[in-house]
């Protein structure tokens, strides 16, 4: 059984899809009681779908869902910070709780100025959070205390996989995990599309495409492996698995992939200047 989470209460500002799905990982894997966690959620039915499913204590009023709170989550979207996030909310919060943030492009220090003296955890996970296959991405604010750090580290990791970062690399952790699911959905579409031109089915070249990504990435993580080294294993001489790299080579698959994270990065400097 997975360690209990020290906090007497968690409240969540957002019971989106991401919320949620933090949500379903916290209760699932048994890490406190469903009762002390409290949603601020949008619209009543939301409160009350998260209440019926989670056994968590949904409300439309984020004030009373803070107050008291050993941490708080901000599970909204970033635009809209402004309007959620204002000086009454701040003032209910306990001046001894902990922010952790899932915002992407929302900076700590920004964060800082709105919760002024808390211990603030930034942090970026991406949607397969949503099966339990998530990988998320925590950077500590300044004098975060270390059992705030590991609270945020078993509440994403009852989710998926975990990294200690740096804020500062946060935008490049963005390039690649927060938007690499996109990226992976296009190429597990493309080689479906490939399985049909070869006679496939479609549902099953996609379970085939599907199951192959996701195996190769269990791969990596459980061998410890370099991909290369996996890719060298699978590849024989003169074989048919290097005639195929030699074509995904031609057709510049690994460029493509600097420059999806380049853009990436372009944008959200852009998005940063407006």
């Amino acid at each position: 059984m997975a360690e209990k989470l020290n906090l007497k209460k968690l409240a969540f500002i957002g019971g989106g899809a991401m919320g949620e799905a933090i949500i379903k990982g916290i209760t699932g894997a048994s890490l406190m009681d469903p009762a002390a966690i409290f949603v601020g959620a949008h619209r009543q039915e939301r409160a009350d779908y998260l209440h019926e499913t989670y056994g968590v204590t949904g409300l439309v009023d984020n004030q009373e869902a803070v107050r008291d709170a050993d941490m708080v989550v901000l599970a909204i979207k970033p635009q809209m910070v402004d309007s959620v996030l204002d000086a009454k909310l701040a003032a209910a919060v306990n001046k001894n709780a902990v922010i952790l943030s899932i915002m992407g492009s929302v900076t700590i220090e920004k964060i800082a100025g709105i919760f002024k003296g808390h211990s603030i955890i930034r942090t970026m996970p991406n949607t397969p959070l949503a099966v339990g296959a998530g990988m998320t991405a925590i950077a500590a604010g300044e004098g975060v205390p270390e059992e705030a750090v590991r609270a945020a580290e078993q509440i994403f990791g009852c989710c998926g996989e975990t990294v200690l970062v740096k804020e500062k690399d946060i935008e490049a952790v963005t390039a690649v995990s927060g938007c690499g699911p996109g990226y992976v959905y296009v190429l597990i579409d493309a080689l479906a599309d490939a399985g049909v031109m070869a006679g496939l089915s479609r549902a099953a070249a996609i379970k085939l495409a599907a199951q192959t990504f996701a195996g190769a990435g269990k791969m990596v993580l459980e061998t410890g492996k370099h991909p290369a080294v996996l890719r060298d294993m699978v590849t024989s001489p003169g074989g048919t698995t290097i005639a195929g790299i030699k074509a995904l080579e031609n057709g510049a698959v690994r460029g493509a992939m600097y420059n999806a994270v380049q853009a990436v990065l372009d944008r959200s400097e852009e998005l940063r200047k407006h």
